[in-house]
């Protein structure tokens, strides 16, 4: 059967090439499509990378509505007991810091420049994923005893101490000196801090502001912890401790990380359910040219059929001729443009810059691939199907009239 299918190929190799040539712009296209998207999701799931899952940072605002003889536009602030009660009340919280910032003249020798200035605590470190390329984070013993310790952006360390090693260098803040422990690395997920000193919150307040409250603070979730209940707990818990309406939701701004990549896993979910509709929608036209073609091939071969089933050829031979070879030409063709569309997503990888904020490089993965072979082997058995119908219900008699 494979030999008689090469010989109808090989026969009519023009009408072949064009009928393939279909197909395998269906799946170049398909291939394009699905690999560029899965591109732009990797870029924007990379902007998730800087932060632990279960961070939630809690903005404090300004209350909307009157409440127990409390005015509405009262100005929230949060303090370190605020943090202290929580942490006590809702055991499905791990971590907690404040988050405080300011900013301040930065002088080393004759180097000068205004950066914003952060106090936070030790744990911010494990909610805000930032690698050091020199040196170190801060750590518990910093801010129990009120270190006069920092943590520089790369940008700081090249303005301040140009090409030399921060580590153990002394600049000026407030007419305070203080030590250089660690330089963050320079990367995509560090950019903003970049150009942010990190000190102990302690230190924060006693050397740089004074004043003790902060409008954010940031957590993280235990792992058994229901994302969604416990905001709604932690929310509940600050409404009721800062005398807040209870339908007041504008008084503070909770944003999870968990419940961002829910978010956008949902939207990206349904993103490629629509690239594959759009992808397979253009191969759609390709398996119709193919069914086309090999209709018209078994009308040629119609006195060729008669003298099959004269012979004693079953239908289900027939049908089974036409079939594969209608498999054999859009998998020969698919796979070509796979090949071509992985070739030229290989390409457009060599134009995107590693920094890129949005856009990886783009992929096709196994499991698309092997998604693409099974569209290509049920798309050649639908094309066939018509053709060996009509080819397997000849009447020989009738076939072998044919001229």
């Amino acid at each position: 059967m494979w030999t008689e299918i090469k010989k109808s190929l090989e026969g009519n190799k023009t009408r072949s090439v064009l009928t393939g040539l279909g197909i395998a712009w269906g799946i170049l296209i398909l291939v394009l499509l699905v690999g560029i998207g899965r591109g732009f999701e990797d870029g924007v799931f990379k902007l998730f990378k800087g932060f632990s899952q279960s961070t939630v940072y809690i903005y404090a605002a300004s209350t909307t509505r009157e409440y127990k003889g409390q005015p509405a536009g009262r100005e929230i602030f949060f303090t370190t007991s605020d943090l202290d009660y929580l942490k006590t009340n809702l055991p499905e919280i791990k971590l907690l810091s404040p988050e405080t910032s300011t900013w301040r003249q930065t002088v080393f020798n004759v180097q000068k420049a205004v950066y914003e200035i952060k106090g936070v605590n030790p744990s911010f470190f494990h909610l805000r994923l930032l690698d050091t390329k020199e040196g170190r984070t801060l750590n518990h013993l910093d801010d129990a005893e009120g270190r006069k310790v920092a943590l520089i952006g790369s940008n700081i360390a090249e303005v301040l101490f140009d090409s030399r090693s921060p580590i153990g260098k002394m600049f000026r803040l407030n007419d305070e000196n203080f030590t250089v422990v660690g330089v963050i690395a320079d990367n995509l997920m560090s950019q903003y801090e970049a150009r942010q000193i990190f000190l102990p919150y302690r230190t924060f307040t006693q050397y740089i502001e004074p004043d003790p409250r902060f409008k954010v603070m940031v957590l993280s979730l235990s792992e058994a912890a229901s994302s969604q209940k416990a905001l709604t707990r932690v929310r509940n818990f600050l409404t009721h401790r800062f005398d807040i309406h209870p339908d007041d939701d504008k008084a503070f701004y909770l944003n999870s990380m968990d419940e961002q990549i829910k978010a956008f896993n949902s939207l990206f979910a349904t993103i490629r359910k629509f690239l594959w509709f759009m992808g397979i929608s253009t191969l759609l036209s390709g398996i119709i040219g193919v069914g086309n073609i090999m209709y018209v091939s078994a009308k040629e071969r119609t006195r060729e059929i008669g003298i099959r089933k004269a012979v004693g050829a079953k239908k289900s031979t027939i049908k089974s001729m036409f079939i594969c070879e209608a498999i054999l030409i859009t998998s020969i063709a698919g796979y070509l443009g796979m090949f071509f569309g992985m070739g030229i997503l290989w390409l457009i990888g060599l134009f995107i810059e590693p920094d890129n904020l949005l856009l990886e490089k783009p992929s096709f993965d196994i499991g698309a691939a092997i998604a693409a072979t099974l569209v290509l082997i049920v798309s050649g058995t639908l094309a066939g199907l018509k053709p060996a119908a009509y080819a397997a219900n000849l009447n020989p008699i009738d076939a072998l009239r044919e001229e």
